[in-house]
């Protein structure tokens, strides 16, 4: 057993184990919920590929959602929903992808098709340009395991294929790793290259890594400045109609057994998001480096 599949066994158990007891303590959110968004990377059936849903799970998760009674969104409805007022079908369900993996267009998009999903994805402009691996696929990479990006054409066409494309900054760095002047640029710059690319407005951000380490209340500040409507986090949390629009939460999605995927949905695992605190950021990034799964 390699690493990464003993810590996906044990992230499985702890998701199980905090869902269950969770659901019998009635500790799950209620009905304020409006919107539970999911976040993807990587879609392939690539063994010991770190944040990758295989192809057949991600069939059987969008699957799921129907069967529990979910209504999956596109990013108008939500943009609607938290700049006009506009309800949102009940149990929606917001599908996103980070990073702008070619897998996407390969993979991902014939299952959303099947389905009758839209769904988003968020890029990192300056991978769109070039064949350089992103940061967190260096030691991938160096064993042989490409996940390479989408260009421009591939991006227009998964755009033009029902998943819409936004921003994730320029280089995949989080806002709060640079000065205030490079964020300016990530968000501003990112929006006007999207935009001219894709000949329409960009209107929502995703924050790289999006833990509370990762951005600051002024980089919100920026990003309405630079005319984004709504941003999403990597804060494991549904949302309200009175949630901050540009903290919006995530769930981020892994191969969990049916079960546990439906834990998540409920809201029954959501004090997980411990692990999206400073704090808690911090004792991961130790967690990984003494598991060996550190991407960096």
């Amino acid at each position: 057993m390699t690493a990464q599949q003993a810590k996906q066994i044990v992230k499985n158990a702890l998701y199980r184990t905090i869902g269950e007891t969770s659901t019998a303590l009635r500790l799950g959110l209620n009905g304020a919920t409006t919107l539970r968004v999911l976040m993807y990377h990587k879609i392939n059936d690539i063994p010991d590929n770190p944040t990758t849903v295989p192809v057949g799970r991600f069939d059987e998760q969008l699957a799921q959602l129907g069967e529990l009674g979910y209504t999956v969104v596109g990013l108008d409805a939500v943009l609607d929903h938290y700049t006009l007022g506009t309800p949102l079908p009940e149990r929606a369900v917001l599908i996103t992808f980070d990073d702008g993996y070619h897998d996407i267009l390969q993979n991902a998009l014939p299952v959303l098709t099947k389905h009758n999903c839209p769904a988003v994805i968020f890029v990192p402009v300056a991978y769109m340009e070039d064949r350089t691996p992103l940061p967190h696929e260096m030691r991938l990479v160096e064993r042989g395991v490409s996940n390479p990006t989408l260009d421009w054409g591939l991006m227009r066409e998964l755009d033009a294929g029902g998943v819409r494309v936004e921003s994730h900054g320029i280089a995949h760095r989080p806002l709060a790793d640079v000065s205030l002047d490079e964020s300016v640029r990530e968000i501003a710059v990112s929006k006007l290259k999207l935009e001219e690319k894709l000949g329409r407005p960009v209107r929502s951000y995703a924050y790289v890594k999006g833990s509370e380490a990762h951005f600051h209340p002024v980089h919100e500040s920026l990003l309405k400045q630079a005319g984004y409507e709504v941003a999403f986090t990597s804060i494991s949390r549904a949302n309200t109609a009175a949630t901050n629009p540009f903290r919006l939460g995530r769930y981020n999605v892994e191969p969990y057994p049916s079960r546990t995927f439906e834990l998540v949905l409920e809201g029954a695992c959501d004090l997980i998001a411990i692990k999206d605190t400073v704090a808690g950021t911090h004792a991961r990034r130790i967690f990984n480096q003494a598991l060996g799964t550190s991407t960096r």
